[in-house]
């Protein structure tokens, strides 16, 4: 995964990124929004906590069905759209951005596959160089399509504090590639049920973990903000219920949950915040390589194959 992340940095990756994002700060869109399904809109709701954060502009995710199979049009004069999508062939997907496109919009693709139908609709592409992914269950094009967002927000606003960071993501994902999160994978081996908590940037990452685990370790896993678990979810998490908690520099909001889950008789499970790039947005992605390493070594433990789950394809073909 450093290595795939390596490449983002590279000349040719940043002239690309450097080019979307001077387009993109000459356009000064009012507002963007998101397009993408499973993983890649975990990583949507990554980068929207960055965007809003850095450039102050309103993100919202946009359900591809809207045109695909409502049949809808938006306007999109001033705004632009940020579609994420691995294969770059999913229909619905290609359909939205199309649509989008034609009624105005900005139309960014990052993706994996350069030819692809995505790519012939959108007005730029930035590679997410994550390499071929060749598990069904996508864990590289995740992490990298997240980089890959930061360095156009990076570029995008110039934000050289940024960009500093990612220039250093490599090297502390190196270090920290031998972690292991074995108190999650020992409150994890013999349950059927988990749920995850998290804020801000972590939400995206507590989202993928929980989808990790139902595709490749057959747990029903669920997600939440940790500002909205005690809204009603946390009514079922009794006694012995896992939970783990993804904690970022920034989640001021959690306390409350900390507190109040373990009375109820939940297990809990803490994770501290990584610190090595010191920087709220890039820290958090340090817990990608734990969380696939949990999932993998569940599933060898269960009997199961993580690279090649039940029922699931490379690419969804979806309406």
């Amino acid at each position: 995964m450093p290595e795939a992340v390596a490449r983002l940095a590279c000349q040719q990756a940043r002239t690309k990124s450097q080019a979307v994002g001077a387009k993109l700060r000459q356009l000064n869109p009012n507002a963007l929004v998101t397009v993408a399904r499973g993983s890649s809109d975990h990583a949507a709701t990554y980068l929207s906590y960055a965007i809003q954060s850095v450039l102050r502009i309103p993100v919202a995710s946009i359900g591809p069905s809207i045109h695909s199979v409502y049949g809808h049009a938006l306007k999109m004069r001033g705004l632009a759209a940020l579609v994420i999508s691995q294969s770059g062939g999913s229909g619905d997907i290609v359909k939205m951005s199309q649509s989008l496109a034609e009624n105005d919009g900005c139309m960014i693709a990052l993706s994996n596959t350069a030819e692809s139908p995505l790519a012939s609709v959108v007005h730029e592409v930035v590679d997410m160089a994550a390499g071929p992914e060749r598990a069904v269950a996508a864990t590289k094009s995740f992490l990298n399509s997240i980089v890959a967002g930061l360095w156009l927000v990076a570029d995008w606003s110039e934000d050289r504090m940024l960009a500093e960071a990612l220039q250093t993501l490599p090297e502390a994902m190196r270090e920290t590639c031998n972690s292991t999160w074995d108190e999650v994978e020992a409150a994890l081996a013999d349950t059927e049920r988990a749920v995850i908590v998290a804020r801000g940037p972590g939400l995206g990452l507590a989202h993928e973990f929980a989808l990790k685990l139902l595709e490749t370790c057959a747990i029903h896993a669920s997600s939440y903000s940790g500002a909205e678990v005690l809204h009603g979810p946390s009514a079922v998490f009794g006694q012995g219920y896992p939970v783990i908690a993804l904690t970022t520099g920034a989640d001021t909001g959690m306390s409350q949950v900390l507190d109040q889950l373990p009375r109820q008789g939940a297990d809990v499970i803490t994770l501290p915040p990584q610190t090595r790039t010191k920087h709220p947005l890039v820290d958090p992605l340090l817990d990608i390589q734990p969380i696939y390493r949990v999932a993998e070594r569940l599933s060898l433990k269960r009997g199961l194959d993580p690279d090649n789950p039940p029922h699931l394809r490379k690419v969804t073909k979806t309406i």
